[in-house]
């Protein structure tokens, strides 16, 4: 009979505990590219920062097409043997990271790293959701997760900068390396042998279409990336890469319509809460992009290091405990998700209103913790809402599909999108600035004052920086708009025919609200 926990009988309880977050904690971290350390990454290994950008966002595409075949692996392979080779494989690709100098063997490695991370992880998460909620319920768990995720992934940040700033980019990949091994030692020496069922072949397994799905998004990624780096449409490589991304998603979908099993069931994409959630996390993606240009301030005007950066990103830790806070209140007392989404946006727009309010040429970079806080506590609340909302109602089959095909929108396709769009108006604004100040200058005013091309740079890209910032607060408007007009499965018909009764003039005495 198969043991519901994955260790074995004679490991005690409060040992088992420990066991789990010893598994978990690494594994959710380990990656191919670490955003808190990107720029010191790019120059020691004399790259472009879009090829960090490209290896982190191309983890998000392994961990979606993990999803898709998930299940199956869980019930081929034994609990131990899936952790013990999936761990001794992210060793190898962690070393492998940390001691090459080609960027495509960074971005390669990425995409197999956030592949191989999902079997594991959801070894332990299946474990953790009973824990949490031993019923199932997916809004408690997601309320516990997701500010357990976020929290640490900013925690595992400010630890990786201080590991590159007292020492070389390479200690991550190498720590990461080693804690691999370690959480392979743990699985052979306190794991059951025990199956958790029957054997499922693999060989229905559609790796074509898997193969179609990842390198649709890899190109998605690449044109989006690199677009402001490649002078945007201009290049053929982004065009190309944008045109071969829609032939092999059409190719795709085509494809499922001949397959006896389905690996993603595109029906559910016609769902109105699929279709609302995925409007929602490129809004997200969008403010989520901004980041570009607090660290582009940060770094580049007021000269700040990356782990000072993580140390300030700290921050976002209470916010993102605030908002699961919220969440499993919410989902104990069934309060409506609309105002929770809402309150997420809001968080947003603070935090790009104080960074917006913030920006000038000296700043004490501390008064940006506060506005760090709202970050982390929109993020939470979006990345458990929207997606509680999401796979609301849709089967476990078809929520496992949708869920890998959604994943790299949510953490890669919409962020990448947010910041292409974002380095567009910048990119514009910054020149439109210099053009505005370039007209109060002559050769005698750079003579005598010594006014050089890098300060007027600088003034001209805060200066963009505001117009694009102030953009995004305005963006709030529309989407609170569409936020209140959806009625996120609570639709109250009472209230519509009471509000026409009104309009109407017709009198309303007697009749309750709800």
């Amino acid at each position: 009979m198969y043991n519901k926990s994955p260790f074995a009988n004679w490991v005690p309880k409060s040992v088992k505990l420990l066991l789990i977050l010893l598994i978990l904690f690494p594994v959710m971290t380990v990656a191919g590219a670490y955003t808190s350390v990107a720029t010191d990454i790019s120059g020691a290994l004399a790259i472009y920062p879009e090829y960090i950008s490209y290896a982190y966002y191309s983890g998000a595409v392994g961990m979606g097409m993990a999803i898709l075949i998930m299940m199956r692996i869980k019930m081929r392979f034994r609990s131990k043997e899936i952790i013990t080779t999936c761990a001794i494989v992210l060793a190898v690709l962690s070393y492998i990271c940390g001691t090459t100098d080609n960027p495509w063997v960074l971005v390669s490695c990425s995409l197999l790293i956030g592949f191989f991370k999902m079997f594991p992880m959801i070894e332990v998460m299946v474990i953790v959701m009973f824990m949490v909620t031993p019923t199932g319920d997916r809004g408690k768990f997601y309320s516990v997760f997701y500010p357990i995720s976020i929290g640490f992934g900013q925690f595992s940040g400010y630890i990786f900068s201080s590991l590159v700033y007292n020492g070389s980019w390479e200690k991550p990949y190498l720590l990461m390396s080693a804690m691999m091994l370690f959480i392979a030692f743990i699985s052979l020496v306190f794991q059951h042998n025990q199956r958790f069922s029957f054997k499922m072949p693999l060989y229905q397994i559609d790796w074509l279409s898997i193969i179609l799905l990842t390198t649709s998004y890899m190109f998605l990624n690449y044109s989006l990336i690199f677009m402001k780096q490649q002078a945007w449409f201009a290049s053929p490589y982004v065009k190309n890469a944008l045109i071969i991304s829609v032939i092999l998603f059409i190719c795709l979908f085509y494809r499922q319509k001949f397959l006896k099993r389905e690996m993603i069931d595109f029906s559910c994409f016609r769902k109105k809460n699929v279709i609302h959630g995925a409007i929602l996390i490129v809004c997200m993606g969008i403010y989520l992009g901004s980041s570009g240009i607090y660290s582009q301030y940060t770094l580049g005007i007021l000269g700040y290091t990356n782990y000072i950066n993580a140390d300030v990103n700290l921050w976002m830790i209470p916010g993102v405990v605030v908002a699961g806070l919220m969440a499993f209140l919410g989902f104990k007392n069934k309060w409506s998700i609309k105002y929770y989404i809402a309150f997420g946006f809001i968080c947003l727009f603070i935090n790009t209103l104080c960074l917006y309010l913030l920006i000038q040429p000296q700043m004490n970079i501390r008064y940006l913790e506060y506005a760090m806080i709202f970050k982390g506590t929109g993020m939470g609340c979006l990345y458990i809402g929207v997606w509680f909302y999401v796979v609301l109602g849709l089967p476990p089959q078809k929520m496992l599909g949708m869920m890998g095909a959604l994943i790299p929108i949510r953490s890669s396709v919409s962020i990448a999108l947010g910041g292409a769009a974002i380095g567009w108006a910048a990119y514009l604004g910054q020149w439109q600035s210099l053009n505005d100040i370039a007209a109060y200058l002559d050769s005698g005013d750079v003579l005598h004052t010594g006014v050089t091309y890098q300060n007027l740079s600088q003034h001209a890209l805060m200066a963009s920086s505001k117009i694009v910032l102030g953009a995004l607060c305005w963006m709030i408007v529309p989407i609170l708009i569409f936020v209140a007009t959806h009625s996120y499965g609570d639709f109250n018909f009472r209230r519509v025919i009471l509000m026409r009764k009104m309009v109407r003039g017709n009198s309303i005495k007697g009749y309750k609200i709800s």
